[in-house]
């Protein structure tokens, strides 16, 4: 199911979507029913520990290579919490020291 269909399923934009797939918006308890019914599953299912439920699965050809997106829960909480930083070079910054922590774990 694309997202413009999962949207329409619920009466709202296709945006809003990305928004709760990417966590940039919080889901009320009924929306969370909502996509449930129109995705045929479980409430359960998206709160399940083992895996990151996805609307939908992404396009290789828009991922950029070498991109892991089979992602842990600890992975995506990082993503998230890294985009809430609006400085560029304290991004950087910590992109560098995560770069240099797994650099000496491999030695």
């Amino acid at each position: 199911m694309s997202q413009m269909e999962l949207a329409e399923e619920v009466g709202v934009s296709f945006q809003q979507i990305q928004k709760y797939e990417k966590g940039i918006n919080r889901i009320s308890a009924e929306r969370i029913q909502q996509l449930a019914k129109a995705l045929g599953t479980s409430v359960n299912t998206f709160f399940e520990k083992e895996s990151v439920p996805m609307v939908s699965e992404p396009f290789d050809e828009y991922s950029p290579k070498g991109m892991l997106m089979d992602v842990t829960q600890e992975e995506a909480k990082l993503l998230q919490l890294l985009r809430k930083i609006d400085n560029k070079k304290i991004k950087e910054g910590l992109v560098q020291q995560l770069r240099g922590l797994a650099e000496l774990l491999e030695r």
